[in-house]
Parts: C-alpha cells; sequence; structure tokens
C-alpha cells in the first residue's frame, strides 16, 4: 500500500479505529486534547514521515531537548547566568535597602568593589549566602513575571 492509500485509509477511519491505529503506531494512549481531525493529521504525517524519509536526526532531537529542559530552568528561575553590567540589583534585609552595580568582572556596593555577589551577601547578613539567591536572580518569580535577568 503507498503512503497516499494509508493517509486516506486513515481519513476514512471512525474515530475509535483511529485511537486504536494511534496505540498500535506508539504505543500509548491517543492524548485526550486530539480530537478525531487533529489525530488523523498526526497519523497521516507519520506515513509520511516514514515514507518519505523525513523527521529529526537523533542529534537534534537531543539538542531540542536541551533546549527545552534550558528554557523550563529559565521559567523556574534556575538557570544561571551572566548579569550584564550597568544593572542595579536591590535587596531589602532587615528593613535596609541595600544597592549593587553589576560592572564589568566585579560588583560596587555602598563603595566598594567585591568580586562576587556571594561576598556582598554576606557582608550584609554575616552568614554564607548565594549571592545570586540572595538577591532574587535564583526567584521562580522571574518566569512567572516573565522577567529576564537583563530586564
Amino acid at each position: 500500500m503507498t503512503a497516499e492509500q494509508r493517509v486516506a485509509a486513515i481519513g476514512a477511519m471512525s474515530a475509535a479505529q483511529k485511537k486504536a491505529e494511534w496505540h498500535r503506531r506508539t504505543g500509548t494512549r491517543a492524548p485526550a486534547a486530539f480530537g478525531s481531525g487533529l489525530l488523523a493529521r498526526a497519523l497521516a504525517h507519520d506515513v509520511q514521515l516514514k515514507a518519505l524519509g523525513g523527521g529529526l536526526t537523533k542529534t537534534e532531537l537531543k539538542r531540542l531537548a536541551q533546549l527545552a529542559r534550558k528554557d523550563e530552568r529559565v521559567r523556574e528561575g534556575a538557570a544561571a547566568g551572566p548579569v550584564k553590567p550597568g544593572t542595579w540589583l536591590s535587596r531589602t534585609w532587615h528593613g535596609e535597602v541595600h544597592q549593587v552595580v553589576v560592572l564589568e568582572g566585579a560588583y560596587e556596593y555602598r563603595g566598594h568593589r567585591y568580586r562576587s555577589l556571594s561576598e556582598i551577601a554576606r557582608h550584609i547578613t554575616g552568614t554564607q549566602w548565594s549571592g545570586p539567591r540572595f538577591f532574587g536572580l535564583h526567584s521562580p518569580r522571574l518566569g512567572k513575571l516573565a522577567v529576564g535577568r537583563d530586564g
């Protein structure tokens, strides 16, 4: 049977038959959100990919998975990344506002230069802190507010 004939056969199937075909091809239940039309298009796409040799390579799929994980980390506010020089960071700690200016390779806090945000956080709190976390750079709220590290 040609690819065109298989696609035509899918179009003629009942919804139950399309779901059974999906299960046969993927080993999983058809997604509940897929109506009969979308399921037919997805099945036809699969037939065409196999017939024409299309689809993504394993390397491409692996890269997409890496990008998706990175994207999730950004949305969750967990991705570490450089803050651009010139950025002002602000944190209120025990009622006092602490502002830091990001410089090229350093940070300035109250007229003094520091090598890391963690040094500044330790200076402010007197205890060991992750500087990026202290200044909110790992906050899950960044993703919810659609705010990035660079504004």
